[in-house]
């Protein structure tokens, strides 16, 4: 296998666990006409959770976290230890086409202008119906997720999104080099939305190529915590990038009575509170800052000690800060203008 595999990529696949599902993933991608390096992130926890995988995939490496420390900070691991122009994320409930590898990798070769490619992910349920086509924004800076539940036949053109989906995207390392990588602070959610979001303002396209196909497992239904975790971070995600007032969306989005709903809040204010805080140690007081755990970036109780002895890699800044941020500003503002009509038609179709 090893003399298969493509040396301009490699696949960073975060597990949580052994599972049939991880193993479909992976004979998907060593069946593909395009076989990247693959680095498996072992978030598992348990030592030896993966010993099966590595007798059954020999040519995959597997990258002991000790800890599940969230996706972002897996997938950021990885990107450190990739020595490739191009990587690749995967979720390991996806199974990729034959040719879905190659064909986001011909596509970030081709212009480098390409921070990433976003492939076609299809429902697992209903294999005539998109579940994700990658994200974008509404002009009230709504995130949603292009194309779910919609038919296959209107996303069959290439289009250039706001941000891929981490769950089925390829990346050009020179672009990360100045876009950043994903910022630890949002934790398994809008980490890839904040990441498209930063590329685009650093002058780099983000591109939905629909001949890339891929689909889900089975179908992903979020948890109440999940759903927490995003308004969170929805909250910080507004803050850093100086959108609307998130208090006003959210309390009109979500039920008052959720009993997370608060909680969400004020975890999302202060992640928004500590970044401001690290930001102005750095600048105006010119002090060096000392990273906290994880728990404490994350804004939550977490009980094992092994994630308290980990640093985060990377905590992105505010962008738009500059006078001569304003010509990217207001493109940004144009293609959340687009993504409301976007967000019509979904609904509408």
């Amino acid at each position: 296998m090893d003399n298969n595999i493509n040396r301009k990529c490699t696949l960073i696949l975060p597990v949580r666990k052994d599972s049939a599902q991880l193993r479909r993933c992976l004979a998907a991608v060593e069946a593909g006409t395009t076989v990247p390096g693959i680095v498996i992130m072992d978030c598992t926890a348990e030592k030896g959770a993966l010993d099966r995988i590595r007798k059954r995939f020999p040519a995959v490496r597997v990258f002991d976290m000790g800890m599940n420390p969230g996706r972002a900070h897996a997938v950021n691991t990885g990107i450190h230890i990739t020595t490739t122009p191009y990587v690749c994320v995967l979720s390991p409930n996806i199974l990729v086409g034959r040719h879905c590898i190659e064909r986001m990798l011909s596509a970030l070769e081709k212009s480098a202008d390409l921070m990433s490619v976003q492939a076609r992910i299809m429902s697992a349920d209903d294999p005539d119906r998109i579940s994700g086509a990658g994200w974008s924004l509404t002009a009230a800076a709504e995130p949603f997720v292009r194309g779910r539940g919609s038919k296959v036949s209107r996303y069959m053109k290439k289009a250039k999104i706001l941000a891929p989906q981490i769950d089925a995207a390829m990346f050009s390392m020179e672009a990360l080099e100045t876009a950043g990588i994903l910022d630890e602070r949002f934790y398994s959610r809008l980490e890839d939305l904040d990441l498209g979001y930063r590329g685009c303002m650093a002058g780099f396209d983000n591109l939905y190529e629909p001949s890339a196909v891929c689909r889900e497992m089975e179908s992903v239904n979020s948890s109440d915590f999940y759903r927490q975790l995003e308004i969170g971070n929805m909250v910080y995600f507004r803050y850093k990038h100086g959108l609307s007032d998130p208090g006003r969306y959210l309390r009109s989005a979500i039920h008052r009575k959720d009993p997370g709903y608060e909680a969400a809040l004020q975890r999302g204010a202060m992640l928004s509170f500590q970044a401001e805080m690290e930001m102005m140690e750095r600048t105006e007081l010119e002090m060096s800052v000392t990273k906290q755990t994880l728990p404490e970036e994350f804004c939550m109780e977490v009980k094992d000690e092994a994630v308290r002895r980990v640093f985060p890699l990377y905590l992105g800044e505010r962008s738009g800060e500059s006078p001569a941020d304003i010509p990217d500003l207001l493109k940004m503002r144009l293609k959340m203008a687009a993504g409301t009509a976007d967000r019509i038609r979904n609904l509408i179709c």
